[in-house]
């Protein structure tokens, strides 16, 4: 995998907790950073910061995502994590997901959970 590949994957991937963790009480690093980017001044449009702040409030774990991929070492987990040459669902609690949810501060991502319904 070169790193452009790396990027867009790491991008997806990232984009993909973003969803499920806005449900989840166990995210605190996302909303800090929102109050942050919204510098206090986001008045009654708070609720709109998840979706205009979402690029550059994810953007660090995107990195952190990205080089993991890039080490060989990980990418073989995550190749055998998947399955590898015979594909599969992820486990409940992927081996690959946990290690990237040590580097990034995340325990939640090691037993990932489903999505809940919209409301």
């Amino acid at each position: 995998m070169d790193p452009e590949q790396a990027f867009t994957v790491a991008y997806a991937v990232v984009a993909r907790w973003w969803e499920q963790a806005l449900y989840w009480e166990q995210e605190e690093i996302w909303p800090c950073r929102l109050r942050q980017l919204a510098d206090g001044n986001a008045g009654t449009d708070l609720e709109r910061w998840p979706i205009v702040g979402r690029d550059a409030a994810i953007f660090p774990e995107v990195v952190a995502v990205a080089q993991a991929l890039l080490q060989p070492a990980m990418a073989e987990v995550a190749w055998r994590a998947s399955g590898g040459m015979r594909p599969r669902a992820r486990d409940t609690d992927d081996v690959f997901c946990r290690r990237l949810g040590e580097r990034v501060g995340r325990a939640w991502l090691g037993p990932l959970r489903p999505i809940p319904a919209a409301r």
